[in-house]
């Protein structure tokens, strides 16, 4: 997988969220670079990430993903707005709220429901030949 390549474009972007500015079509650009360079570095530990074919199955889900968390950092930065809202709390009684979101300071997050998306999620078994040093089955 080319480096230099972004898994997703602003067009793709657009089509799941909304027409882009010509400011914001920059910006998305910028981020999707970004993010693609995020998503490499954070499923390269999984094996089977390293075989060419893995990259061609999964274009759609990294399109996917990339578009996902660039969309929630320019609804941070971009408009101002706080969606996203991972956690509320709201009480009547002395009138307490509380919000956490996904990306209030708008940088990029790679969530583990992203993880599992590219099906790369759950429990994997390994061990470690304590002879050799080397490790057996997936890591």
């Amino acid at each position: 997988m080319d480096p230099s390549v972004s898994f997703a474009t602003h067009s793709n972007l657009e089509d799941r969220w909304h027409k882009l500015l010509p400011e914001e079509r920059a910006q998305a650009d910028i981020l999707l670079a970004d993010a693609s360079e995020i998503i490499r570095n954070r499923v390269r530990p999984y094996p089977e990430t390293h075989d060419p074919a893995w990259w061609l199955a999964h274009e759609r889900g990294l399109e996917l993903v990339c578009c996902q968390m660039v969309r929630t950092a320019m609804e941070a930065q971009v408009s101002g707005g706080q969606t996203g809202v991972t956690q509320s709390t709201e009480t009547t009684g002395p009138f307490s709220s509380t919000y956490s979101w996904l990306s209030p300071d708008g940088h990029l997050r790679f969530t583990d429901d992203m993880l599992r998306n590219l099906g790369l999620s759950g429990q994997r078994m390994w061990s470690i030949d304590m002879a050799e040093g080397s490790h057996h089955g997936a890591c």
